[in-house]
């Protein structure tokens, strides 16, 4: 028996869909992703999937694409900014809105769920699926670009290079040191070094002293 999505009203009344589980459903649909998805998130929780690293990992490596709508009060949040850097790094598209309505996410656009407080709903219905779409999509449009995290970095890490740097470790060891790759780290530096207005790595020790920075 089907139920009626209620608190939608962007979407349009008489959406239909069955809850479900999301545990299981949910991620299977996503690892499956071949296009593209669309989160719009207008809450942090830490456990919600939208925040689940290994979620998104195998979501990339199946060859689709991501992004997301948050509102705009969650980068006040530190561990949203920090999830949004980790996005950044994997070409994942963050923009904000004044306002999302809706907890949903579209895959492929042939599947809709819209989370409904505790409640979550699969939406398969074509009708139903093309207007959570057309909502998905222009939310997104409307947003903007996270200001200061498309490059996924952010001042902190800028300081972290710059005291690795001037304690002399390579490449090699600052990537294991904050986990990420030996390209990232490449570019961190790049950026570290523009910030400072340093030429070399030497100078960039020195510069990074002079403004406390190590």
């Amino acid at each position: 028996m089907s139920h009626a999505v209620q608190g939608v009203d962007p979407i349009g009344d008489g959406v239909q869909g069955d809850p479900v589980d999301p545990s299981a459903v949910i991620e299977r649909l996503l690892v499956g992703v071949r296009n593209d998805v669309v989160f719009l998130v207008p809450e942090y929780s830490s456990n919600a999937l939208e925040f689940s690293r290994s979620l998104i990992k195998l979501m990339l490596r199946s060859g689709g694409s991501v992004r997301y709508v948050l509102q705009d009060y969650l980068l006040d949040i530190p561990e949203v900014v920090e999830h949004v850097e980790w996005l950044a790094e994997r070409k994942v598209v963050t923009r904000v809105a004044t306002h999302v309505s809706t907890r949903a996410v579209t895959i492929d656009r042939t599947v809709g769920i819209v989370f409904d407080g505790p409640t979550h709903r699969l939406m398969y219905r074509p009708s139903a699926v093309r207007s959570l779409c057309r909502f998905a999509e222009l939310s997104w449009q409307r947003a903007s670009p996270v200001a200061g995290t498309g490059s996924g970095r952010s001042k902190a890490r800028t300081e972290l290079i710059l005291r690795l740097l001037a304690d002399g470790m390579t490449d090699e060891a600052v990537a294991r040191k904050i986990g990420v790759s030996v390209r990232t780290v490449r570019n961190d530096i790049a950026v570290a070094m523009g910030s400072i207005d340093a030429q070399s790595r030497f100078q960039a020790g020195v510069h990074a002293a002079r403004f406390g920075l190590v």
